[in-house]
């Protein structure tokens, strides 16, 4: 089987897991309605490792999963997720990934940047979202989840091995 069918395989079940996980379960760590991002995390993990392409189909296919299991309208979370999969891809192979620091930043950055986007499409398309807002209470609670949650993640998909970092071709 080619290496990169395999790694959107594997990504794919992953993803569809954690927007699962955080969808039913996780809303028993839930404060003020507001639940960890574990596909966005899953999400900046691949973009660093495996670049722009993974990262989008995991930002469209968590979307996707997470817009069919919301009241949110078909492609918002897909959007949104696809963007950042494609900004944070960029980044492949330039960031040295250590266990803490670099996650914790890097999903911080993320989940601004999701709050940044759904606000915007939000007030371009004039969609319903009555409390919405950009820098409100419930993107901080969000970013705090996600950064707890960073650097044990990213540790447990390191143990992945279709996730190691590609080898660069030889000339």
């Amino acid at each position: 089987m080619d290496r990169d069918l395999k790694v959107i395989l594997i990504l794919s079940a992953l993803l569809v897991a954690a927007v699962l996980l955080q969808s039913t379960l996780l809303r028993w760590v839930s404060l003020k309605g507001v639940r960890p991002d574990l596909a966005l995390v899953v999400m900046v993990f691949v973009a660093v490792r495996r670049g722009s392409q993974s990262a989008q189909v995991a930002g469209f296919l968590s979307g996707l999963t997470e817009d069919l299991l919301s009241l949110s309208p078909l492609g918002f979370h897909a959007l949104v997720r696809t963007t950042l999969g494609f900004l944070y891809g960029l980044t492949e192979g330039s960031i040295f990934m250590d266990p803490i620091l670099i996650p914790v930043l890097l999903t911080l950055i993320a989940t601004i940047l999701k709050g940044l986007l759904a606000s915007l499409l939000v007030v371009v398309f004039a969609l319903p979202a009555p409390g919405f807002g950009v820098f409100a209470g419930p993107l901080w609670i969000e970013a705090g989840y996600n950064l707890a949650l960073a650097p044990f993640v990213f540790a447990a998909l390191r143990l992945i091995k279709a996730f190691r970092p590609r080898e660069k071709e030889r000339v």
